[in-house]
This record gives C-alpha cells, structure tokens and sequence, in this order.
C-alpha cells in the first residue's frame, strides 16, 4: 500500500487476542526480520501484491515454507489503504447455492448468524488455494466426511469447478438421511453434476472404492475425523485437508500414570490437553505413513474454538519416531486413540 505517495507493508502482530498494526519501508522491514522475527512466531503469513505465502516455524528452528497462492484482487487497486479484508468467495459473488443453504440473502450478502460460518468456508478454501493454487490436472476427487448441511462441500465445487474451471466430483457423507436429501436437490437443481451425497456411517460403511485425490474433514465429530485419516491413508490420498471437532475419547479413557499428570487435576485442563493430544497423535500417525504435515491455526479462537487443522501432503517418507513416542505414551496412560488403533491393529500397506 501507499502512505503519502510512498510505498509501504504492514505488519499486522496478534497477542491476548488483540491485533497491532505498524506500517514500515522496505529498509525498516529488512531490519525487523533479521532482528525480531526469527523464531519469535509460529506462523508468519507474507502478502505481496502478486503472491502471498505462508510460514511456520519448525520444531527445531527455523522456518518452513508451508504454501503460497496468488493474492487475490484489491478492490480500487493494490494499492488501496485502510481496506478491509479480501475473501476467495466475497460477499456479494453470485454463489446461488448459498442462498439455499442460508448463507447467503436473495440479493448475495452474508446472513447475520451466519457470519462466523461464511469466515470458516473462506478459510478452508484459503488454506486450499494456498496448496493446490497451481493444480495442474483436469479433474480433482474428493470425499468429504461428516459433511452435515454441507456448506464447504458445495464451495469446494464452486472454487474447483467455477473459479479454477477444474472438473471436480466430490461425495459428501453424512448419517442423516433428510440432510443429505436436501443437498442432492440443491445439487441437481444447479446443474453441479459431479457433485453428489450419500448416507452413510463413515465408521463402518463400505465407502468409494475410486481413486481419490483429496479427503476433507470440517468439524467431523469424534472419531469420524480418525476413520477419515484412515481412509485416505490406506489409499495413500495425496491431499488431507482435516479441522477435527470434539474429542471426547481420549479424555473419557485416559487415567493418571505419569509426568503429566498435573494436567489431569482438572477437567477444564484435561480437556484441552486431551484434545492437543489427540491431534498430535494424529500427525505423529500421518508422518509415519508417509505424510508431509502442517498443523495450522485454522480460524480466529472466538470464530470457532475447534480451530486447528492439519494438512497433509502424501510424500512416501515415512518417519516414526512420533508414532513410537505416541504408543508409549497410550501404553504408559491407557489411554484409547481410534486412529492408533485403526493402524496398529491393521496395518496400511
């Protein structure tokens, strides 16, 4: 952006929750990344005018370059001062299915109480386009499980289908019959043949036996987001893009045993921990099996407290060593971990 006829970025820092903003040259931005920035965050998210990227910080230093896409217009030019932010899916788009789903007015604009919804979409399709902003094939295949009203489901096509003109067939599962019937009209009734709903329990259904590029999870409750990694892990899934929701089991299993039983003392406590540790099983489960991973803040804590998503590339280096840790640690509390389990009992090929 421009202030005064110059150009300048702005650095935008988060803490308690609360956002600082200053605004500097490229000289002053130099000196604050060589002097302040290396290994102080966990994330740091880079917007040029052509191409923003995103980092993370690895656990023994330094930074990873997680993805990058291409920044997406600026209203009234790049150049644009004080504007608000840019969404991949803006208010106002002729996206109709939205309209069905309640997302959206007649006229385009955000529902009020769908607000925090209409942020989640844009996000997981943000963290999409970050990896696969340069797919190059003709046509992509997705699961989604748990897909409920199926808000991302319907976007994930819109995105592919609409705005990169990529042939998409996506199934969503669902358990509800009456749900999944209202998302197969809304389906057929704007033409999104490839798109397409299913009944089915994730758990112990038989599911598609087709070659699939991409497995998706928002909010899949419980264990359906382990069967999921379990699923596009047996079938070596090149994409896994996954935002588990309530974990309950780890919590409900787990007893005293160790160092970390301070953190067992009480239940608001337990509950968080148990949760961080069911995610991290996940990823340590992931790497072992061949999978590139990224644990990332998905959305802003007071849009959704269940706002970690793990992302997951398949590269076939497979590395262990977190999963040998894992299984001491469910041996040493006693713990049950579906995905753990799931692998351990059977193993992928």
């Amino acid at each position: 952006m421009r202030i005064k006829g110059k150009l300048s970025y702005q650095v935008e820092r988060f803490r308690d929750n609360k956002a600082f903003h200053q605004n500097l040259d490229d000289t002053a931005l130099l000196s604050l990344v060589d002097n302040e920035l290396e290994g102080r965050y966990r994330q740091v998210l880079i917007v040029g005018e052509r191409e923003s990227a995103q980092y993370v910080l690895r656990q023994k230093g330094g930074y990873k370059k997680t993805g990058r896409s291409a920044s997406m217009p600026r209203p009234g030019g790049d150049q644009a001062h004080n504007r608000e932010k840019e969404y991949i899916l803006r208010e106002g788009e002729n996206i109709p299915a939205l309209v069905d789903l309640g997302v959206f007015t007649p006229d385009f604009r955000i529902v009020r109480s769908k607000y925090d919804k209409y942020k989640q979409i844009n996000r997981f399709v943000e963290l999409v386009d970050q990896e696969l902003g340069r797919y190059e094939g003709r046509e992509i295949r997705i699961l989604d499980f748990g897909c409920g009203k199926s808000y991302l489901t319907f976007i994930l096509y819109y995105y592919f289908v609409v705005k990169r003109g990529i042939r998409a067939q996506i199934i969503g599962y669902d358990l509800k019959a009456d749900v999944v019937e209202h998302c197969n009209q809304i389906a057929e009734k704007y033409g999104y043949a490839g798109l397409r709903f299913q009944v089915a329990d994730v758990t112990r259904d038989t599911l598609s036996e087709e070659s699939i590029d991409m497995v998706v999870t928002l909010h899949a409750c419980d264990t359906a987001t382990d069967y999921a990694l379990d699923y596009a892990i047996r079938r070596k899934v090149k994409h896994i893009f996954s935002v588990p929701c309530c974990q309950h089991e780890v919590n409900g299993s787990i007893h005293k045993g160790g160092q970390l039983d301070l953190l067992l003392n009480h239940g608001i406590i337990r509950e968080r921990l148990c949760a961080l540790l069911t995610d991290s099983i996940r990823a340590a489960v992931l790497e072992a099996r061949g999978y590139e991973l990224d644990m990332i803040e998905f959305i802003d804590f007071a849009h959704s407290p269940k706002n970690i998503m793990l992302r997951a590339g398949y590269t076939g280096r497979c590395r262990p060593g977190g999963l040998e840790q894992a299984l001491a640690l469910k041996e040493q509390y006693g713990f049950k971990q579906t995905l753990i389990d799931l692998q351990m009992n059977s193993p992928s090929p």
